[in-house]
């Protein structure tokens, strides 16, 4: 084997999994970011009983 297939070899040995794998770690990463907004937002809600109130 010669160093350019030896190249690709682990380019698609290490990419493979880590491009399988990134969706999961955004998804986590927006998750953790909009938990935190939500954390920090002191909006007063609305519920579903002053709704009904109304």
């Amino acid at each position: 084997m010669n160093a350019t297939a030896a190249y690709a070899l682990a380019l698609v040995l290490i990419g493979g999994p880590l491009s399988m794998l990134a969706p999961f770690v955004i998804a986590r990463r927006l998750v953790e970011r909009h938990a935190e907004q939500v954390a920090t937002d002191t909006t007063p809600r609305t519920n579903a009983q002053e709704l009904i109130n109304r």
